[in-house]
């Protein structure tokens, strides 16, 4: 071979080679692009469902204090009638 098909070669390989490793580079970019874009949406979720159990536990809270407070009326409802039937007997 002559000098200038070497170097015709070896440029050529030179480029493919530059345009596999920027081809090679940019999968790698996409792969963790990829992999930070499901971390993300994994973090999102785990985060709802927390929120999701946050705001249970508070409806559970407010549901056993309107409970109490129902409880509490009743029995007042039911002192406030004894008060007015010995009232009426009076």
């Amino acid at each position: 071979m002559k000098v200038h098909q070497l170097e015709q070669l070896y440029k050529d390989n030179r480029n493919r080679l530059k345009e596999q490793m920027r081809k090679q580079e940019k999968e790698r970019l996409e792969r963790v692009r990829q992999q930070i874009l499901e971390e993300q949406q994994a973090l999102y979720e785990k985060k709802l469902q927390e929120e999701k159990k946050a705001r249970e536990r508070e409806l559970r809270l407010i549901q056993d204090e309107l409970s109490r407070i129902v409880e509490q009326a009743a029995g007042l409802r039911a002192q406030i009638d004894s008060v007015l039937e010995e009232e009426k007997k009076d």
